[in-house]
């Protein structure tokens, strides 16, 4: 038999309210030559039965299993168990639009790149709405784009509103090592070495916000270990930016300075010092990289806030902090 034209990657662990809801847009997407893997990451609860379930149901879906090892462990499970000839990555908890892949392969047939990007919402069970840090990143279409022209892809670091060239997957040797907030790097390392991506204004990807079950790990970002990984991945993206496409470390440092370091000092409001040291000793190193006049350039509160977390003035920026949630 020939190889399905797309492999869907579906990562799974503890995600049993979830899991049907997502494998059902899978099987019901409007590109059906597809093959759907699920990895079950060593859950406990009732996700391996109910996917075994949907794979009775549908010789596309195959359930593999490995000892609990982490979401980039699985992924990687995933790609090496994968035979078509365009890839995807689909998280177990979250809904994928019925024409999304069918729109992301059809332009990759069209214009040759090596991978397509769409834009994203957030949903929960009452309320669906868009993800602030893709409102000019997504804001129209564009073929044959590149980060180096197209600075907003910047911000456009996951993997899951994406399907890519599996050729350009393997000769990158692209694979996910960071236990959590694992895409960043993957994801900026892909646009940087890529020689075109499309970019697609429709919407390809709902990204849940659990109401029930295990929180995920972007709801438990202001825990201190959450955070400290959190700020691994800020700092190992800086570092694929700096060593294969320096004239974006601006574009970077603003965005994390006005994003994720600003979020992440928040948990300033909910944890001490000392349970936040390594977290604020990684996000301190990290503003110290950005070039000074990047922090000079910041809304006045933020230029504040990371000046107090360069200069350790901690008791000044959790007031700071406090005045600003």
């Amino acid at each position: 038999m020939s190889p399905p034209v797309l492999s869907v990657v579906v990562p799974m662990f503890e995600v049993e309210p979830y899991v049907s809801p997502c494998l059902e847009s899978l099987v019901c997407q409007k590109l059906d030559d597809i093959e759907i893997v699920v990895v079950d990451d060593g859950s406990t609860d009732g996700s391996r039965a109910i996917a075994d379930r949907w794979a009775r149901q549908d010789s596309r879906i195959r359930v593999l299993e490995q000892p609990n090892a982490g979401l980039s462990a699985a992924r990687n499970t995933g790609v090496r168990a994968a035979h078509g000839r365009y890839l995807a990555f689909c998280d177990s908890d979250d809904v994928v639009p019925a024409n999304a892949y069918a729109a992301l392969v059809g332009s990759l047939e069209t214009t040759g790149s090596d991978f397509a990007s769409g834009d994203v919402r957030r949903f929960n069970s009452t309320d669906v709405r868009s993800h602030p840090g893709y409102r000019d990143t997504f804001a129209r279409d564009l073929r044959r784009a590149h980060i180096r022209r197209d600075t907003a892809l910047v911000r456009d670091r996951m993997v899951w509103n994406k399907v890519f060239r599996r050729s350009f997957w393997d000769a990158k040797k692209l694979g996910f090592t960071l236990p959590v907030f694992e895409d960043a790097p993957v994801m900026i390392r892909a646009h940087i070495e890529a020689s075109a991506v499309d970019v697609l204004s429709e919407v390809v990807y709902l990204w849940r916000m659990r109401d029930q079950g295990v929180p995920s790990i972007t709801q438990r970002k202001y825990e201190p270990a959450i955070f400290v990984a959190r700020m691994h991945m800020v700092i190992d993206t800086f570092e694929v930016i700096s060593a294969l496409a320096a004239e974006l470390i601006p574009l970077y440092g603003d965005d994390m300075c006005r994003g994720d370091i600003r979020d992440a000092l928040r948990a300033l409001n909910s944890y001490d010092d000392a349970s936040l040291r390594e977290a604020l000793s990684l996000a301190r190193s990290f503003v110290t990289s950005v070039p000074a006049d990047i922090i000079d350039a910041l809304p006045p509160t933020d230029r504040q806030m990371m000046t107090h977390l360069m200069r350790g003035e901690l008791t000044e920026l959790r007031q700071l902090v406090k005045e600003s949630d």
